[in-house]
């Protein structure tokens, strides 16, 4: 899967260094961030406003910085036509979160995923369709500190859950002309880097899935690139067609190259 380099010193550096916490949603250095975020993700292509085609739900103030909770519903015009997904934290260090990329037409009509936020900012997503057109809806969250926040638990625990995954159908299993919602979470620890061990006082290396694929009877359904910005337990939910009795795959690949797979049949429609 390709994706395109964002990560210029340019932009990464001022989100590391900057004290934020109160700066106002709509300051003109804000404004001036997204114009230059958007010009090194896609060039010189206009994104306009998605209105009520994109609805963006975000907590204002997040509980948890480290697990911020973000979801995206397209109309139902619009999520037949849309091939990826674009999710950018602005003062992220690394502003990129993740790209996901449509195997199917309307794979992306109900997303959702747990990110990490480093400081109040705005959080844009940016729907890309089949006419090259993008279109583009924005949440201000207060939250801070998410990417250096400790983790949730034992490191070493962690390590020795790494690749386990769980698949959620909280409406069954596909039909014919029935799309169902899905969930699929992954046990890592996805670290950013920027942790310190609380014992050693240590940093902790990065370590996060850097890609992930789904196929169903042998189709792509999704496909996820991603950064240190998605929190720990990588967990996405996207939208399934399809016959019942197929095997849903997924295959994550984290950033040393580390290949986890799970597998499940889809029996009946629950």
């Amino acid at each position: 899967m390709r994706r395109r380099p964002l990560l210029l010193a340019a932009l990464a550096a001022p989100a590391i260094a900057r004290a934020q916490g109160i700066e106002p949603a709509d300051t003109p250095r804000r404004a001036e961030r997204w114009r230059d975020l958007k010009q090194a993700i896609f060039g010189d292509r206009p994104v306009e406003p998605a209105g009520a085609a994109l609805d963006l739900s975000v907590p204002p103030r997040a509980l948890d910085a480290a697990l911020v909770p973000v979801g995206l519903a397209l109309s139902a015009d619009l999520a037949p036509r849309v091939t990826a997904i674009h999710l950018v934290i602005d003062e992220n260090p690394l502003p990129l979160a993740a790209t996901v990329r449509a195997g199917q037409p309307g794979a992306l009509r109900a997303l959702t995923t747990r990110v990490r936020v480093d400081a109040y900012t705005n959080l844009h997503v940016v729907a890309e369709t089949d006419d090259a057109r993008l279109l583009e809806a924005a949440r201000f969250v207060k939250a801070a500190g998410g990417c250096s926040a400790p983790m949730g638990g034992d490191l070493e625990a962690a390590r020795q859950r790494m690749g386990r995954m769980r698949l959620t159908l909280p409406e069954g299993s596909p039909g014919p002309d029935r799309a169902v919602p899905v969930q699929v979470a992954i046990s890592h620890p996805n670290t950013s880097g920027l942790q310190m061990d609380q014992l050693t006082r240590l940093s902790i290396p990065a370590e996060f899935i850097r890609s992930l694929r789904v196929t169903y009877a042998g189709a792509p359904v999704l496909e996820v690139a991603s950064d240190i910005s998605i929190a720990e337990n990588p967990t996405f939910g996207f939208t399934l067609a399809g016959r019942p009795g197929g095997e849903l795959r997924v295959l994550a690949i984290d950033n040393r190259d580390r290949r986890f797979e799970g597998h499940w049949t889809l029996n009946g429609a629950g």
